[in-house]
């Protein structure tokens, strides 16, 4: 297991404080102060290249047999959100999964225990170990037509995780009109998703504490270029703290604005020339609750 997921597992956040790793594609995992994982869409399998010939370009940060799971929210039935491979090992250890209705019919089709799994719509919530997860209008295509994103509230904070979607104002205005804390969408621009600009026009729209982009880099087929996300960000709304992860890598977060303190990661020499870090890290001057752990590139 990679450093970063070792301190993940062995330390609880304390209250008012969540961990968060980025595992890749749309997958993510958060620890609350009850020490209860939650993940999204983890994607650890090569099963997309085995159904559709979608071969990875960045290897998987950990096996799933790695991984402990209280909770698993996925967004829709595609096979790097839907990981069928993975999955097995999480609901073998009870992790329940919260899903589209499309996934849900799909985990009955293979015989798993229906006990385990809750299918959502928009509008539907579910509460267990410190999380409320509501799930939200998504727009994916005719290819994923019961697609959802999901709110999810733990810690006192409101972690918007878009899913698949694209950018339609009206349509996600529920989930955009909310106090977001944290804001996941995806850049690939490939399949009707958001690319780098419309991930950053959201961004604009939401006014999130901190917005983290994620879903890209995986197939070759896939778009999504962070540096034209931050260079969106930065000239057309400066005042939105954003954050470019690499896979596998963790940071706490808190959303509280009198808790921003850099450590580690991204507080270097090249601050010695008396640029904020803050501002380096998050593309504004504005205090974004991030934290970074001890531990450097060659850690992931």
């Amino acid at each position: 297991m990679i450093p970063s997921l070792e301190e993940f597992y062995s330390t609880v956040p304390r209250p008012g404080e969540i961990f968060l790793v980025w595992m890749g594609q749309a997958g993510f995992l958060m620890r609350n102060s009850r020490g209860k994982v939650l993940g999204t869409d983890l994607y650890l399998s090569n099963l997309s290249e085995i159904q559709d010939g979608n071969k990875r370009l960045m290897m998987p940060v950990a096996k799933s047999s790695e991984l402990s799971l209280d909770l698993l929210c996925v967004s829709h039935h595609h096979t790097d959100h839907l990981d069928v491979l993975s999955i097995p090992d999480w609901i073998g250890n009870g992790t329940h999964v919260v899903c589209d209705r499309e996934s849900c019919a799909i985990a009955r089709e293979k015989g798993w225990d229906m006990d385990l799994f809750t299918g959502m719509a928009p509008g539907d919530v579910y509460e267990a170990d410190g999380y409320r997860v509501e799930a939200v209008e998504a727009y994916h295509g005719d290819a994923a037509k019961q697609a959802v994103g999901y709110l999810i509230q733990t810690e006192g904070m409101t972690v918007y995780f878009t899913g698949d979607t694209s950018w339609q104002k009206d349509l996600l205005s529920y989930a955009v009109e909310q106090d977001i804390d944290l804001l996941l969408p995806p850049i690939n621009g490939e399949y009707g998703n958001m690319g780098e600009r419309d991930a950053a026009e959201m961004a604009g729209a939401v006014k999130a504490k901190l917005t983290i982009p994620c879903h890209f880099w995986t197939f070759a087929r896939h778009y999504g270029s962070p540096y034209d996300f931050i260079q969106e960000m930065k000239v057309n709304y400066p005042d939105c703290p954003f954050y470019v992860m690499c896979q596998g890598e963790m940071i706490r977060y808190s959303g509280r604005t009198d808790h921003g303190i850099l450590y580690g990661r991204g507080v270097s020499a090249e601050y010695a020339d008396g640029a904020d870090p803050l501002s380096y890290v998050c593309g504004t001057d504005a205090d974004c609750g991030l934290s970074l752990p001890h531990q450097s590139a060659g850690d992931l």
